[in-house]
């Protein structure tokens, strides 16, 4: 499944709020910080990495 950068954006909102509830469970918050690093990796990836279309 490919995502967009909007979408991406949208799912790093949701779980920067998931990541502050005060109440959950302790796994559940490991595997949504896991998960929040791995989009904003993916994010700076995409900024570090924009190709550029070729000249033909």
């Amino acid at each position: 499944m490919i995502l967009t950068k909007k979408e991406k954006n949208l799912l790093i909102r949701v779980l920067k709020k998931e990541k502050r509830r005060v109440f959950g469970i302790k796994e559940n918050k490991r595997e949504v910080n896991e998960l929040l690093d791995k989009l904003e990796q993916n994010v700076r990836n995409e900024k570090v990495n924009k190709v550029k279309p070729s000249k033909l």
